[in-house]
């Protein structure tokens, strides 16, 4: 393990093999490595804020995206970090008629200062990290507020549509480079965010981080109310307390609540609680229309439900054994969705309940 000698914190964070021991544990990795650190004692700490970072990464991200995502999310991370170092030791300038002394002394100032801000850095909790290492893209922020009485429509510079409703306020960092694309909201604003999947998408609200790579949802953050809301149109995306992004643990909440089409989550802001459940309204997703037929004669109901399931794009769960025996004549074109299954249950003497975002039918064999 000698190339590692002169490793400082972003080497280890780029390094496969270190990466590899992070991600992916095991007896021998973690022997091999604490025979390294007691033998390099002075490095120890690289290691140890190495470590955290790429721990922060893989908590946050592992399980919604790729491993080139992850790799992304890394070297954003470490051009930061390098970013941070320069501007720590830009070229001492030169005062006539200052006194040496007093330019080591300023020097030492401007060294301690970045010491301290760097400690700082690697001891906050991860989601006060995240919001470090999005700082930078923060120095050029366009803010647009919405004081008129209707819908505002702002075109992003990556192609991302945002429909802002009255109230409400939007403000936007230069989306520059190959980092993530953040916005920051105050209000209630309706997102058709450009998908790239080399760049996901945060929406940062009062009490709430909502992190996409492509899809359209609504969010109200509304001062002051008693909850805060993402709803789903179509595609999916990860919602987040703040205080859960990016910590770092095996609390799967950590990893964000995953929300689909016609699904919306509520935070109940009084018991700090993420809830999960249907649309008020659930709309047939775009370009899913042609699921539904003009009309069904004898058609077996699980067929039917097959069918809305496709449309809506969203999970209704049955015994298909049970309900293949169940004909089904009816018209379901201009119904709701709750309409649509109250006709079904209805017809089969079923009943049906909505849970965690899932349609349940509950029914019995129709040749009994």
């Amino acid at each position: 393990m000698d190339k590692y000698r002169g490793y400082v914190v972003e080497d280890f964070v780029l390094d496969a093999d270190f990466q590899s021991w992070v991600r992916h544990p095991a007896a021998e990795k973690d022997r091999r490595w604490e025979n390294y650190k007691a033998g390099n004692p002075e490095q120890a700490e690289d290691i140890r804020r190495a470590r955290l970072l790429l721990e922060s990464v893989y908590a946050r991200f592992e399980a919604h995206i790729s491993d080139e995502e992850i790799e992304e999310e890394i070297s954003e991370m470490v051009m930061k970090i390098r970013q941070t170092q320069q501007e720590a030791i830009r070229p001492e300038p030169v005062y006539p008629g200052v006194k040496p002394f007093f330019r080591w002394l300023a020097a030492a100032s401007v060294i301690t200062v970045a010491a301290l801000l760097g400690w700082l850095f690697f001891r906050k909790p991860a989601a006060e990290t995240e919001q470090t290492l999005s700082a930078g893209i923060r120095e050029e922020t366009t803010t647009r507020q919405n004081r008129t009485g209707a819908n505002e429509t702002i075109l992003l510079d990556d192609g991302t549509t945002v429909v802002l409703a009255p109230d409400s306020e939007l403000r936007i960092p230069a989306m520059s480079g190959g980092g993530k694309r953040e916005v920051y909201l105050t209000g209630e604003a309706f997102f058709k965010v450009k998908r790239d999947v080399n760049r996901p998408f945060l929406v940062y609200s009062e009490k709430l981080i909502t992190r996409v790579l492509g899809t359209s949802f609504t969010i109200r953050s509304i001062k002051n109310a008693a909850e805060e809301v993402v709803e789903v149109k179509e595609g999916k995306v990860s919602v987040f307390k703040k205080e859960d992004f990016g910590s770092v643990g095996t609390n799967r909440e950590s990893h964000g609540l995953l929300v689909t089409s016609n699904q919306k989550v509520t935070l109940e802001i009084r018991d700090n609680r993420l809830v999960k459940t249907l649309s008020d309204a659930p709309e047939v997703v775009p370009g899913k229309s042609g699921f539904i037929r003009s009309g069904y004669v004898n058609t077996p109901v699980s067929q039917v439900l097959k069918d809305l399931r496709e449309a809506y794009q969203v999970d209704i769960v049955f015994d298909e054994e049970l309900l293949s025996g169940c004909p089904l004549t009816a018209v379901l074109t201009n119904q709701s969705l709750k309409e649509k299954l109250e006709i079904i249950c209805e017809a089969i003497e079923a009943k049906y309940e909505i849970l965690d975002g899932q349609v349940m039918i509950y029914g019995k064999s129709c040749s009994e």
